[in-house]
């Protein structure tokens, strides 16, 4: 990869390089992270360093770490820097740092300790070199030598997957066929009287494997949106209920386990509260930790005429001063409203900020048209060709 001191890599417009990885350590760091194979990857090994003589390194094109990455990537090589690349340059270098517990990685060996799975919490005991360290059960004292530890922390940590907007869309369209959030046995009868040929409901995604990696997708999606800047930072996630309510929760705790970002939601009652502490949240629940001036980001499943959106978003107006920094739907149907418009420009309007959905149908359409029968895709098209505000091809 190298001619003299002359890197032979060239530069990527967004992604990830991660630096001054102990040398013969870049091919484990690239199978713990465990990129796409689609995704384009360059790993130089031995290269020349002012600091450490030598050094490995990885770029990973428009890719993303999580929090917990990063914290197993400094157990395996803690001298390394992760620079996030985006238009052709350095937008954050930063050091990696081990961490100071690990939780839900490793499973304690004492058969009579309780802390396994999701359970498990390991204080680390970071020594010089690294292969010195241990890692010691917080509810049982027994400790686990790094050698010993570091495989499994490896195994269990690169089940995960990088962050980028394609795998989020990938991740999420499987999530929904797989349990039944995207139906395609039509005709649907919606809300609206349409009779769809599809049916989305992340009403379905109630079990725990799904909710474990719909929280990804949301947290996954949101941070994106921030890092491109295409959202302002926020305090709180709105959910408008019912639906919503669950997807704000998932996101904030997938914000905290997965990019160490610590926010609260909100959640509007669909009666008002005739009991308790009225100040508080008669109206919207969570909105005592409110303070004026706050910034908000709406989270919801789907969009098909944005009506039902504003009724519940109109009663963030108890909150008085406050900003809405932006909406994150599931899925845009993209599906043209009464007034001509579409439900997405709508709510734009009504609002004054953009609408993200993770998947629209025209993108759907697109990863499942090859699985539909000639049928299928004559009633999508069809169904589009008279209320979409996209057209589709059959």
């Amino acid at each position: 990869m190298s001619t003299g001191d002359k890197l032979l890599v060239g530069k990527i417009e967004k992604g990830i390089v991660i630096d001054h990885i102990t040398p013969c350590k870049g091919l484990l760091v690239l199978k713990f992270l465990n990129p796409d194979p689609e995704t384009r990857v360059v790993i130089a090994k031995n290269v020349k360093s002012s600091k450490y003589g030598r050094k490995d390194l990885v770029k990973i094109e428009g890719e993303f770490l999580t929090s917990i990455q990063i914290d197993i990537l400094a157990l395996i090589t803690p001298t390394s820097t992760i620079n996030v690349i985006d238009g052709w340059k350095v937008k954050e270098k930063k050091r990696v740092r081990p961490p100071k517990e690990l939780s839900g990685i490793i499973d304690c060996k004492n058969p009579a300790c309780f802390s396994k799975g999701q359970n498990s919490r390991f204080v680390v005991e970071i020594k010089d070199p690294i292969e010195h360290s241990y890692f010691e059960c917080v509810g049982c004292g027994f400790r686990i030598f790094y050698q010993d530890a570091i495989d499994e922390i490896i195994k269990k940590a690169s089940s995960g997957v990088l962050v980028s907007k394609k795998k989020v869309e990938k991740e999420f369209l499987n999530l929904l066929l797989k349990k039944g959030g995207l139906r395609l046995n039509g005709p649907f009868k919606l809300k609206s009287g349409r009779i769809s040929p599809y049916f989305v409901n992340l009403g379905a995604l109630t079990d725990g494997e799904s909710l474990s990696k719909l929280r990804w997708i949301l947290a996954g999606f949101i941070t994106i949106l921030l890092n491109e800047k295409a959202i302002e930072e926020f305090d709180f996630v709105f959910g408008p209920s019912y639906k919503g309510i669950n997807l704000a929760a998932l996101t904030c705790e997938g914000l905290s386990e997965f990019f160490g970002l610590n926010k609260r939601y909100l959640y509007d009652r669909k009666e008002l509260k005739g009991y308790g502490d009225l100040a508080m949240d008669r109206q919207i629940v969570g909105a005592e930790f409110f303070r004026p001036g706050q910034r908000i980001l709406i989270v919801d499943d789907t969009i098909t005429t944005g009506r039902t959106k504003m009724e519940s978003i109109g009663k963030l107006g108890v909150l008085e001063d406050h900003k809405v920094v932006g909406v994150v739907v599931g899925v845009d149907r993209q599906e043209v409203t009464s007034e001509g418009k579409s439900a997405v420009q709508y709510l734009e309007d009504a609002l004054g900020v953009k609408v993200h959905p993770i998947l629209t149908a025209k993108t759907i359409y697109s990863l499942i048209r090859d699985i539909l029968k000639e049928e299928e895709r004559r009633a999508w098209k069809e169904y589009y060709d008279r209320y979409g505000v996209v057209k589709l091809e059959e």
